[in-house]
């Protein structure tokens, strides 16, 4: 999104793989040989679960229909899109317990979104994702190692684009970090100056994760919220930790989301849901500039402002976007009226939250919750938050948000399947 701890057992760095199942890549220009831009919107539009085409398009606030036909670098269909430069996109594609696969892509001078740099394998699989230092991070939890059964471990992955999207491997032991004898999913991924924060979701060691490739059981400590700093050697800086909130992750299946930001004050505002058999209500504490522990005075019950809405106050949001200043996003998953064939999204309705007034609105402008909307992978910039959204029979379309207003208004539909996320590139 643009802006929107241990023992060491393997590090190897592998360069980028050739995966012939990751991508056939084809590029077919922008339409009507228009004159492009420096800095120009991504999108990737998505028409299978293995068929995607990567536009760049000017301005993506013009209420018009883009067409893929002929257009864009044809890629295999990735479900995540990171910007870790502004030159640089890198797409993840989660492959449940099989191992990961990724492309980086750039714009073209002639104004075309161009592959750079190799396709490559994350082995280990990921459960979650961040930028750290111009790359991209992947972690997934619940590792074992032969020599240290005792011990449950992580794997941290970096995609450098600087090599060819190179994969460094990192393994570490995430057992007893917070001294509760647990071993800890990392949730997210948030540069944080020189370190990176994420939240640790424990779990007993032993306990069942269930089916779908969760690395999360049964816990001691529902109540409780712990978030680690790394640095960029993986050593843990500092650990942060609090009784007032739960664990601070989204989740959906296997995949844990970040729900940790910083403000661009240097405050980092930590949220939790209020995860599985968590007492506590969903809220929001804060670490402020420059200290070491959680703000003892600053606390936000989000179970109220929902309730305040008229609506049930222990709807969970599944994921949280930092827009911009004291303004946050937070995905929500209403039960709707209007049945649904198939899966159902993640989240289906927006709230706009204002973390030092504590006002909290749902977003108005955005289709009907009711009828299961989907949306995409977004980005914030100056104040506004970009995101594609999937109606029923509907032709996927990309709502920017005003947080000045918490209104939505409608920007460009394209002509496929759904758009799986947005992005802003440069040329180089």
């Amino acid at each position: 999104m643009i802006k929107f701890n241990s023992r060491v057992v393997k590090g190897t760095l592998a360069v980028a793989l050739a995966v012939s199942t990751a991508a056939c890549t084809k590029n077919d220009g922008p339409e009507n040989g228009r004159e492009s831009n420096d800095v120009e919107f991504f999108i990737a539009a998505q028409e299978s679960d293995n068929a995607a085409y990567l536009l760049a398009v000017p301005d993506i606030t013009k209420q018009e229909t883009l067409s893929i036909k002929g257009q864009g670098l044809e890629t295999d269909a990735f479900g995540s899109w990171l910007f870790p430069t502004p030159y640089i996109g890198i797409g993840l594609k989660y492959q449940k317990g099989d191992p990961g696969l990724g492309i980086g892509v750039g714009l073209g001078a002639d104004g075309n979104i161009v592959q750079s740099g190799g396709e490559f394998q994350i082995v280990s699989r990921f459960t979650t994702y961040g930028v750290f230092q111009e790359k991209v991070l992947t972690v997934v939890g619940g590792v074992t190692v032969a020599d240290d059964p005792n011990n449950i471990y992580s794997t941290f992955n970096f995609v450098d684009p600087a090599k060819n999207n190179a994969v460094t491997s990192v393994t570490k032991s995430t057992t007893n970090l917070t001294g509760n004898g647990e071993y800890a999913t990392l949730s997210g991924v948030v540069e944080f100056g020189n370190e990176f924060l994420t939240a640790l979701v424990p779990s007993s060691i032993g306990t069942s994760t269930g089916s779908g490739g969760s690395s999360t059981g049964a816990t001691a400590y529902p109540d409780s919220v712990w978030v680690a700093a790394y640095d960029k050697d993986l050593n843990v800086k500092r650990i942060y930790g609090d009784d007032r909130i739960s664990a601070a992750t989204g989740r959906h299946r296997s995949q844990y989301y970040s729900s940790i930001s910083d403000d661009g004050k240097g405050n980092v505002y930590v949220f939790s849901p209020s995860n599985d058999a968590s007492k506590k209500p969903a809220g929001v504490i804060r670490i402020n500039s420059g200290t070491s522990s959680f703000d003892e005075s600053y606390y936000w019950n989000l179970e109220n402002e929902v309730a305040k809405t008229g609506k049930d106050g222990k709807l969970l949001f599944k994921q949280m976007y930092h827009v911009g200043g004291d303004y946050f996003i937070l995905g929500y998953l209403i039960p709707g009226t209007n049945p649904i064939e198939g899966s159902v999204p993640n989240i289906n309705a927006l709230a706009l939250v204002n973390v030092v007034d504590k006002t909290f609105k749902w977003v108005e402008g955005l289709p009907d919750f009711n009828y299961y909307p989907s949306f995409g992978t977004p980005i914030a910039e100056d104040g506004k938050f970009y995101v594609p959204v999937k109606e029923v029979d509907k032709l996927p379309t990309v709502y920017i948000v005003d947080s000045a207003t918490g209104k939505a208004t409608k920007g460009i539909e394209v002509d496929t399947k759904t758009i799986s996320g947005i992005g802003k590139l440069r040329k180089k």
